[in-house]
């Protein structure tokens, strides 16, 4: 079990590295480790558990960041399923975990890329945080477009 009993302690490291080592090892897993800790993090959304959807959220970038190959695309899915769910709180840490981790996942170049994937939500929704009275969360959205979009 990758959480603790106390969500200060933070993710268990050791166990951590064995799922990390379990899902290299077989990636047509990878849809039912991001399946589970989607659920987690919408469950613990839900009833304000704030430090275990951090650790939830650590655990996918982990996954996200050792795992490129065919099969991420099917993590993928469970990925921005989490980050549209942290995109849509009200709470702007929860925004801000959301962009940083989109932020991430926009850095990883893929070996076969997808277009199937839909990012209308997130274009919206990052649109809409341009505009919000929170500098913390203006500034990573800010850097992420001017260093990933093209002025033509």
């Amino acid at each position: 079990n990758i959480f603790p009993e106390d969500p200060e302690d933070g993710l268990v490291k050791t166990n951590m590295e064995k799922l990390t080592f379990y899902a290299l090892s077989a990636p047509e897993k990878l849809d039912r480790i991001g399946a589970y800790l989607s659920e987690r993090l919408i469950r613990d959304v839900s009833r304000h558990r704030y430090g275990y959807v951090c650790i939830a959220m650590e655990a996918l970038d982990q996954l996200l960041m050792a795992c490129h190959c065919q099969s991420i695309n099917l993590f993928v899915e469970s990925f921005l399923k989490m980050v549209a769910k942290l995109l849509e709180s009200e709470k702007p840490n929860l925004q801000i975990l959301g962009t940083n981790s989109f932020v991430k996942f926009a850095n990883i170049e893929e070996d076969t890329p997808s277009y199937h994937r839909s990012y209308d939500f997130f274009v919206s929704r990052f649109s809409e945080m341009c505009h919000s009275s929170h500098e913390e969360i203006q500034e990573p959205l800010i850097w992420f477009i001017l260093t990933h979009l093209e002025v033509n």
